[in-house]
C-alpha cells in the first residue's frame, strides 16, 4: 500500500459502481452505520434484518485471524459470523442498477465513505495527543477503483484526515461493543441471535 509519507494522493469519485458491485467484496458495518441506515430509511427491526447479511465463516478463525480483522465477528445462532451489507445477485443490496449509483448515499457505511482509502493511527507513546493518522490507499482501490490515477486531483488531506479520525473513533467504540457481546455469549448472560444483536444496538440510541 502507499502512503502519505511516499506521495500525495490522487482521487475523485468517478461513479463507475466497481466497489459496489465487485463479486468479491463484502461491506464491513458498524453499529453506527446500522443506526445511521434505519433512521435514515425508518426501518424497523426486522427490515433492518433483511438488509444485512450475517456470514458465518466456513471454517472457525483463529484468534491470529480475528486480530488482523478491521471489524471482529460476532457470536450468533449459527455461529461466529461477520457482519455486512447483504448482496443481491452479487453486488451490494443497495445498489441502483438503473441509475448506477448508491440508493443510500447519504446514509451509506464508513467503508464506503472512505473507499479507496483506509487509515492507521500511529501512537505517540510519549504524548498520546500528538499521535497522527495515515492514510493509505488500499489494495482494492489500487486494484479496480477507476477514481485513481494521475489524472485525478490531489486530494484535500486535512478532510480526509478528519474523516479518518471519525472512522477510526466509530471501529474503536464497534469492536468494544462486539468485545462485550461476544464475552456476554461465552458467559451465557446474553442468547446469541441475531435479533438480540440488532435490538442491543437499537437500544444504544
Amino acid at each position: 500500500m502507499n502512503n502519505t509519507n511516499d506521495l500525495r494522493l490522487r482521487f475523485e469519485c468517478v461513479h463507475c459502481g466497481k466497489c459496489c458491485t465487485d463479486l468479491d467484496t463484502l461491506v464491513n458495518i458498524t453499529y453506527s452505520d446500522i443506526i445511521r441506515i434505519k433512521n435514515g430509511l425508518n426501518l424497523n427491526l426486522d427490515e433492518i434484518i433483511e438488509i444485512l447479511g450475517f456470514y458465518v465463516f466456513d471454517k472457525k478463525p483463529t484468534t491470529k485471524e480475528i486480530s488482523r480483522m478491521v471489524v471482529p465477528p460476532i457470536e450468533t445462532e449459527r455461529g461466529l459470523a461477520f457482519v455486512g451489507l447483504k448482496k443481491r445477485n452479487g453486488q451490494c443490496y443497495f445498489y441502483d442498477e438503473t441509475k448506477k449509483r448508491c440508493s443510500i448515499y447519504d446514509f451509506r457505511p464508513n467503508f464506503c465513505r472512505t473507499f479507496p482509502f483506509t487509515f492507521k493511527l500511529l501512537i505517540d507513546k510519549e504524548n498520546p495527543k500528538k499521535s497522527e493518522i495515515e492514510i493509505f490507499y488500499t489494495e482494492k482501490g489500487l486494484k479496480y477503483c477507476q477514481g485513481i490515477g494521475e489524472s485525478a486531483p490531489f486530494i484535500d488531506n486535512d478532510n480526509w484526515i478528519q474523516i479518518g479520525q471519525r472512522v477510526i473513533q466509530d471501529l474503536t467504540k464497534n469492536n468494544v461493543l462486539i468485545k462485550e457481546w461476544n464475552k456476554g455469549v461465552k458467559e451465557n448472560k446474553i442468547s446469541p441471535s441475531v435479533r438480540n444483536f440488532i435490538l442491543t444496538i437499537f437500544n444504544l440510541e
